[in-house]
């Protein structure tokens, strides 16, 4: 692995940001992937924002969506942001050579991409990954082992309440088809009973006290069952990097140290 290491992020939720924010500010050269616009509601935790708007700053990195191929590569030689690429996950990963490849999108853990021979060295954050196929090295995202190192096999658990990521908070859903419109800002507080905004005609009343954690952009166009709001409740984390991110996020770059210096990391292996 060269001194400079080129590292691709794919995914822009919570995870994905926090990720690309650690490796960025450990002075790698960063890039995020999201081809699709990002469905994550909680724009105070990411870097989503960037993909529509064209730049956002989280947590004092910025990131800058970058369309054409010299703002791109400027981006990660100069160093200043990371770049956010909308380009199709077939032309990211062949076109441009990677050192590492994190593939943070949680969200497709369940048929996860085999990217053994996409980059030099590979990893996969949570289940449905398995190590040695799909990748070089897996990561758990579980409540019990955030951050836990996987070389061999995958992460088998059943998903419990105490693993869900944001199980602290109330999620609002889209009750039809239609453009939203907020009657509230992402990080206020809300009580229970108060109309976060509508979908078409019909308004939706907050389920519970707290904070606004996430929110869907105004006018956005929702399909039946989108995520569209989330309650935070009292004493949850609401804006900024959520802990076991934190946790996660310092495995990835750890690993990625270790791989570079030549050294095997310590495994979960190592403890069975």
């Amino acid at each position: 692995m060269s001194d400079e290491t080129s590292i691709l992020v794919l995914g822009m939720d919570e995870l994905a940001s926090a990720v690309a924010r650690k490796l960025h500010l450990a002075g790698h050269a960063v890039a995020i992937h999201q081809p699709t616009p990002p469905r994550t509601i909680r724009r105070r935790m990411a870097f989503a924002d960037a993909w529509t708007d064209g730049s956002c700053a989280f947590e004092g990195v910025e990131a800058h969506r970058a369309d054409k191929s010299k703002d791109f590569l400027a981006a990660l030689r100069g160093g200043a942001f990371i770049p956010v690429l909308r380009h199709p996950f077939e032309d990211v990963t062949t076109r441009w050579p990677w050192d590492v490849i994190v593939d943070a999108r949680t969200e497709t853990a369940d048929a996860p991409e085999k990217l053994s021979h996409r980059g030099d060295f590979t990893i996969g954050l949570g289940g449905g990954y398995c190590a040695g196929e799909h990748c070089d090295v897996v990561i758990d995202i579980g409540a019990r082992d955030p951050g836990a190192v996987l070389r061999h096999g995958s992460i088998l658990r059943e998903e419990r309440a105490e693993d869900k990521r944001f199980a602290d908070g109330r999620m609002v859903l889209a009750p039809r088809h239609g453009v939203f419109h907020a009657a509230k800002r992402i990080c206020e507080p809300i009580a229970k009973g108060e109309i976060i905004g509508c979908v078409g005609a019909t308004e939706l009343a907050a389920p519970a006290s707290g904070r606004i954690r996430g929110l869907a952009r105004d006018g956005a166009a929702v399909a039946r069952g989108a995520e569209i709001a989330e309650i935070a409740l009292p004493k949850a984390e609401f804006v900024g990097i959520a802990r076991r991110d934190k946790l996660i996020a310092r495995s990835v770059a750890f690993v990625i140290e270790m791989e570079r210096a030549g050294y095997a990391p310590i495994t979960l292996e190592s403890f069975l």
